[in-house]
């Protein structure tokens, strides 16, 4: 596999043919290194996991049912550490390069299956998403990035590190290839589906960068012509966003210390600062704090869930900033991580699918423009995708 990208992993060289007719047939997919593939191991983006890892003996559901469907694989994809990371960055093999952005991070932890789809590796590409790892580099690699209904898509044969967050993430940068890949993993044809209306949240609108709001600001007629009319004047929350993040970090890393944490007492695996940290935070997550965390997560899901109603889809930043330079200083991407994470846990704290579209640049860099829909309502994003078309 020729990749001047670095959007596939040492030893990711795997190439499977699918099954000779189907409707995936001719299309060609990556699959990031979460993903099992029988006989290979799975290396998780962590060279102590991959070392210590066995090789697969069963190969993940959503990766049989793209080949089943007649996609051909054609390699394994970097990811950040155990998919600890939003920016796409990983301290043992490097960070792959934006072929939309190039010098700026692709976003993780999905990085390099957003790599390979913008630029032209494979049609179409497997992620995760948790707290936004598929929606974050679909929106700094300018593709089309869809994180579904959480469970409504399998998780068998897949490293996650949240199982209530956890989600597997479809990339591709053609709408109507998202959608095919849609159908074959929802199992749940596109239609021609449309809301009643879309409602522009304004608060999330003022949380992100001047220029961003005002990309996306001149989006909304496209949105207006082609998903439903345009409302504004709703904001979906009743406390500050920057509020969402602690309970978001506190219930996903409670969980992945519970997932992790005998592996990395056992092991005393290598990471990178800010993935250790991650852990080591999820690690003294107190059962108040965590119990308190949950009952936001019932209050916040009913707030999105009120904003749903009457059929309608919500308008957001995906990211409120375009991609940062690589080599950042990290105390800046904090706060950058902080600022995504307060828009992403949106759909994430409520269960709902969020589709995001690759319609906007701000100085050469795309940022996306992003739907949310009712849980279950994946397939009205995928339609909507379908008829805005590409950028």
């Amino acid at each position: 596999m020729h990749d001047p990208y670095n959007a596939f992993t040492l030893g990711g060289d795997v190439y499977i043919d699918g099954a000779r007719q189907g409707p995936l047939a001719g299309l060609t997919f990556a699959a990031k290194d979460v993903f099992d593939i029988a006989g290979y191991v799975t290396g998780a983006g962590n060279p102590d996991w991959r070392r210590l890892a066995e090789p697969a003996r069963q190969t993940a559901w959503a990766v049989s049912a793209l080949l089943e469907s007649g996609a051909r694989l054609v390699g394994k994809t970097h990811t950040d550490e155990l998919t600890r990371g939003i920016f796409g960055d990983n301290s043992h093999y490097g960070t792959p390069e934006n072929p939309r952005a190039p010098g700026h991070v692709p976003g993780g932890s999905s990085s390099g299956s957003a790599v390979a789809v913008a630029g032209g590796l494979a049609d179409m590409a497997l992620g995760t998403d948790t707290a936004g790892s598929t929606r974050v580099p679909a929106s700094f690699c300018g593709v089309f990035g869809l994180r579904p209904t959480l469970g409504l898509i399998p998780m068998d044969g897949v490293l996650g590190q949240s199982n209530t967050f956890d989600t597997v993430g479809l990339l591709a940068a053609d709408p109507d290839v998202l959608a095919r890949m849609g159908e074959v993993l929802l199992r749940k044809k596109v239609g021609n589906q449309h809301p009643a209306r879309a409602v522009v949240l304004e608060d999330t609108m003022e949380a992100a960068d001047p220029e961003v709001a005002a990309a996306i600001e001149a989006v909304l007629p496209r949105i207006a012509e082609t998903v439903a009319p345009v409302v504004r004047g709703t904001r979906i929350s009743p406390v500050p966003l920057p509020d969402w993040i602690e309970p978001q970090n506190a219930i996903q890393g409670r969980e992945a210390w519970e997932v992790f944490g005998d592996w990395i007492n056992r092991s005393n695996p290598r990471f990178g600062f800010e993935v250790a940290d991650n852990f080591l935070r999820g690690s003294r997550v107190a059962n108040r704090t965590l119990s308190s965390s949950r009952g936001f997560r019932l209050r916040a899901r009913r707030w999105v869930l009120d904003a749903l109603e009457g059929h309608a889809v919500l308008v957001l930043p995906t990211t409120p900033v375009t991609a940062p330079p690589v080599q950042s200083p990290r105390s800046e991407m904090w706060d950058i991580r902080s600022r995504i994470i307060s828009l992403t846990t949106i759909a994430g704290m409520a269960g709902c699918p969020q589709i995001s579209l690759p319609l906007c640049t701000v100085n050469g860099r795309p940022v996306g423009v992003s739907l949310i829909g009712p849980r279950g309502g994946d397939s009205l994003l995928l339609a909507a995708a379908r008829r805005i078309g590409k950028p």
